[in-house]
């Protein structure tokens, strides 16, 4: 293997590492927005008692990220099927019952949802080091076999 493409192929390594790294962080922001939304939702319903129309304005006047607001709200694929699921059901579940309802429906989604930002945050740290030193580790061994 010549120079150029040990170096090509170094530089993809590199390109692959730093692409898992951002997709790990972005999995993070996206659960904390999650957080976030449900946050407001419910602080929206406890002391302006929006319906469920204004609700959806509101948020969508918020420029969330990793939410989108189309024919049904939804969050990124970035954090998984399982919490894209979850998200779902809470989103379908808005305005279906009364405002205690609502309430209660809120404190339970965003004590789940807390739980996987939480998760998600305390392993970011040792997910981005792994993802980092193999993506080096890669870099080391085409240099070494391809110089």
């Amino acid at each position: 293997m010549n120079l150029f493409s040990s170096v090509l192929l170094s530089f993809v390594f590199v390109l692959l590492g730093v692409n898992r790294i951002i997709n790990i962080k972005r999995n993070t922001r996206a659960l904390y927005e999650a957080v976030k939304f449900m946050n407001s939702v419910k602080n929206n319903i406890r002391f302006l008692s929006m319906d469920y129309v204004t609700l959806i304005e509101n948020a969508v006047k918020e420029n969330y990220a990793y939410i989108t607001f189309d024919k049904c709200i939804t969050i990124s694929d970035c954090v998984g099927e399982k919490i894209q699921k979850e998200f779902l059901e809470f989103t379908k579940k808005i305005g279906t019952t009364d405002e205690e309802g609502q309430l209660c429906l809120c404190d339970e989604y965003i004590e789940r949802f807390r739980e996987f930002y939480k998760e998600s945050a305390s392993k970011e740290k040792a997910k981005v080091n792994v993802a980092g030193a193999i993506s080096v580790l890669c870099v080391v061994c085409v240099l070494v076999l391809g110089g």
